[in-house]
């Protein structure tokens, strides 16, 4: 008891000086702030850039425009005190719209506001929406689109399903400028395909369908079980630094091929074990220290194929130089940094189609010229191959 009763008497002084405390602003009020004054305005596509001038008085923190776009949501758009614009943005359509200017000083309070009417320029969804284009590709559909503004835009792949609902397959966000994608894995009958564009502010296209239903060209993979990595005497070896030939084609993207110091350019040769008319070609890039833009990971290639079999000396006039393919990065970003659209852009794969009216194959070079970070070897990690083969 004598325990509990020290206790008591140590806590009683302490509880005793205790009181409640009143929460202040941190800064001290120096009076309601003036308004902002000279407003000058700029439409831009979907919304205003708007100049103005901050009153001179010395607790000012931020200039704040608020405003309703036509969905209903109202949105907020701030400033510092260093900068004298504001860009208000979300509209989707070309009417006149109000915002109203707050000045708040560093006591959070706001001024009386200046009332500020504007007309948006068209929206960069309304824009991009405007050049979609739905058609038939091999297994399914391709979507695609321009975006001049580069604006972050969200599609909705919708395709139907075996009941005829039409339901959404995929959902990709870019600000690529001109972009494409497809949906696979559908057969060869007609289908119906339809895609919804959206924005970061609400805004949703109605459903975007092609003129009329689609019917997908016929693709499968090309068996890799009867696939092999040819040695042509100008070939690249690929066994450098745990790297194996036949790891360009096994499965796993795990594993990769890796050609010594100075082989750029650097060409390997696959004999598909079968004659197929080629649909694509998707490459993968290894994952080296988090990032699959760096380090050996190809950028630039040529891809030849041949129509007969090729010497072994690897004569390079026995081949046909299909095309030149550069992987992108979506999001443009320097160095090894990685966007949530440029991590699946690279886990889905580098796709690239051949033309449409090239002849069946059973023979395919691809020369890697350039790597991500330029240096002279190169590791890709696997190659896939999809078309109808026509000749086993």
């Amino acid at each position: 008891m004598k325990n509990i009763f020290y206790i008591t008497m140590f806590l009683f002084p302490a509880l005793m000086g205790c009181s409640e405390k009143e929460l202040l602003p941190i800064s001290k009020s120096l009076g309601k702030p003036g308004v902002v004054t000279n407003v000058e305005q700029e439409a831009i596509p979907g919304g205003v850039r708007l100049t103005y001038q901050i009153p001179q008085t010395e607790d000012i923190l931020a200039v704040k425009a608020v405003y309703t776009l036509s969905t209903g949501r109202t949105y907020e758009a701030v400033s510092s005190f260093y900068e004298n614009t504001l860009e208000i943005e979300g509209f989707n359509d070309e009417k006149e719209h109000e915002a109203k200017l707050y000045v708040v000083n560093r006591a959070q309070e706001m001024s009386d506001p200046v009332s500020v009417k504007f007309t948006p320029l068209e929206s960069s969804l309304s824009k991009v929406v405007k050049t979609v284009k739905i058609i038939s590709d091999f297994g399914g559909a391709n979507f695609s689109w321009v975006n001049d503004d580069r604006a972050p835009i969200t599609f909705e792949f919708i395709a139907q399903d075996s009941l005829g609902q039409m339901l959404v397959r995929n959902v990709y966000t870019s600000e690529i400028d001109i972009a494409s994608r497809s949906l696979r894995g559908y057969a060869a009958v007609p289908w119906r395909f339809a895609a919804i564009a959206s924005d970061n502010f609400g805004n949703r296209s109605d459903s975007i369908f092609p003129p009329s239903v689609l019917t997908p060209l016929f693709e499968e993979r090309i068996d890799k079980t009867k696939m092999s990595v040819m040695k042509l005497a100008n070939d690249v070896n690929f066994t450098n630094w745990e790297g194996m030939d036949y790891y360009l084609i096994d499965d796993d993207k795990e594993t990769f091929g890796h050609s010594p110091a100075s082989s750029l350019p650097a060409p390997f040769t696959l004999d598909l074990g079968v004659k197929a008319k080629l649909s694509r070609i998707v490459l993968f890039n290894r994952r080296f220290e988090e990032s699959y833009y760096s380090h050996g990971n190809p950028k630039k290639m040529s891809v030849y194929v041949c129509f007969d079999a090729p010497s072994a000396n690897g004569n390079w006039d026995e081949w046909t130089h299909i095309m030149d393919i550069e992987q992108i990065k979506p999001s443009g970003s320097a160095g090894t940094t990685m966007t949530d659209e440029d991590l699946a852009f690279a886990e889905a794969g580098f796709e690239f189609p051949f033309p449409i009216d090239m002849a069946a194959v059973r023979y395919v070079r691809v020369v890697i010229n350039e790597t991500w970070t330029g240096s002279t070897f190169t590791h890709p990690a696997e190659v896939d191959l999809y078309g109808e083969v026509v000749n086993e």
